[in-house]
């Protein structure tokens, strides 16, 4: 009777047997039903909990990046090339080895990050390498620009702007 029991308990695994209690009262050590539904039980909550980490994790990542580069767009706004300079990744700070040089750099190529009218971030997309955060930008002169972040993850689990691609949108798109 206990292997007939046993049998019902891993072909029925997902389903409270009776034949697993009986297949315990047969056998006083931990019965492979009750090991199968425990496992399986563990595994299922391990995957519950590791979506919903997992989701967690997806929406702390894009608000910390939003953060970053909000946290420049406001630097550049108030002439704080401290702080904008800050938010830039050791490569980016590396090519632009002081404040003066990346600011020039920035008033050079990217003056419509510079105190823009309109900012709307537009979510996280993953690249083949890094996260590209997708921001709308709208500059004081009514100029529409899409710019696209990539963004780097540092060893102290914090994010940083890894350069940034800016195109004008044409003008139908407004």
């Amino acid at each position: 009777p206990s292997l007939v029991g046993s049998e019902m308990c891993i072909r029925d695994r997902f389903i409270l047997s009776t034949a697993c209690v009986h297949d315990r009262k047969m056998n006083p050590q931990i019965s492979v039903c009750t090991m199968v539904k425990n496992n399986l039980t563990v595994l299922i909550l391990l995957l519950l909990l590791g979506s919903v980490i997992g989701k967690a994790d997806q929406k702390d990542s894009a608000t910390a990046m939003r953060s970053v580069i909000q946290t420049q767009l406001d630097a550049f706004a108030r002439n704080d090339a401290v702080k904008a300079y800050a938010q830039a990744s050791p490569r980016i700070q590396s090519t632009f080895p002081n404040t003066e040089i990346f600011m020039a750099m920035v008033r050079q190529g990217y003056s419509a990050l510079i105190s823009p009218a309109f900012v709307s971030f537009l979510g996280v997309v993953d690249g083949s390498r890094r996260p590209i955060v997708r921001v709308l930008v709208e500059g004081r002169d009514g100029r529409r620009w899409m710019g696209f972040y990539s963004m780097v993850l540092l060893d102290d689990a914090s994010w940083r702007i890894g350069g940034c691609f800016l195109t004008k949108l044409s003008e139908e798109s407004a």
